[in-house]
Formats: structure tokens, sequence, C-alpha cells
């Protein structure tokens, strides 16, 4: 398994934003199958923000990571983002999710960014092993979700 930038894997846009939309839709009432699409398709223009990277083996492509300028109608003092944290059923449980944000966590501390954001409704414990802290909890389209930040330079 390896970790590629979206880019380099254009072919694997929509097949991620179906996976996107099935597993998120519920946080995004107002956006479509098209809306994800679009979203990801701003990242194959190898900038820092917004950026996609995606696990890859010999049979395809298998999860991703994003990092968006804004993930959430609210806070939107706060950014980039980390978003679009998702590895396929069949690959979860070998700790690949970790080593894709992790990578992803380097290329945006190698690019400059001083931190990181993302807002979970369940996985601050994982987020939290990965250096992750908790900043506050509010409901977000009818789920309760936990604000993170992750600093990537030095203090």
């Amino acid at each position: 398994m390896r970790i590629d930038n979206l880019s380099d894997q254009p072919t694997a846009v929509d097949m991620l934003a179906s996976w996107h939309f099935d597993e998120w839709r519920h946080l995004y009432p107002d956006e479509t199958h098209t809306d994800f699409a679009e979203d990801l398709r701003r990242s194959l223009e190898r900038g820092a923000v917004p950026a996609t990277w995606v696990l890859v083996d010999d049979e395809g492509v298998w999860g991703s990571a994003s990092v968006l300028e804004q993930d959430m109608e609210t806070n939107r003092e706060l950014g980039p983002w980390l978003a679009n944290v998702y590895v396929h059923p069949r690959h979860r449980g070998r700790g690949l999710g970790s080593q894709l944000i992790r990578h992803v966590m380097a290329q945006c501390q190698a690019r400059g960014l001083p931190a990181l954001y993302l807002f979970t409704p369940g996985q601050e414990i994982f987020y939290e092993t990965l250096g992750w802290q908790r900043l506050r909890r509010e409901r977000y389209h009818g789920e309760v979700v936990t604000i993170m930040q992750a600093r990537l330079g030095e203090d």
C-alpha cells in the first residue's frame, strides 16, 4: 500500500465521492454527490490547500484524506481542515488510516501550515493517539461532534 497525491489518481474522484457521500451526507444535508466530487476535483491542482491523498495498491484506491480550507458551516475562523479521512471497510483495522493521517500531517508541516483542524462525531480517542487535541464539542446538523486541532509547527 502506498500514498499518492490525488492528482496522480484522477480517475478515483468519482469513486471516492461516492464513498464520502455515503459515509457523511448526513453531516452535509445540502450537498449532493456532484458537490462531493467537485470538492475532490479542486484537489487536483497540487496546491497546499485543498489537497487530497489516496491509499493505493495494485488493485486500486482504498482510502483518502484531504486538507480543505473549510469543512463546516460553523467555526469559519478555523482552518485548514483535515477531512475525508476514509479507508474502505475491506482494509480497515490495519493501521492504514493512521498512516494516511500521519502522511497528510507531514505534508502540511512541510508546506508551512502551522496547524490543522477537524471535526469528528466519535473518533476523538483515535485522533488523540495521533497528537490531536480536543478544542470543544458542539451540535452540528443534529449530531454532537468534537472539534480538534493538531499543531504542526514547533511551538
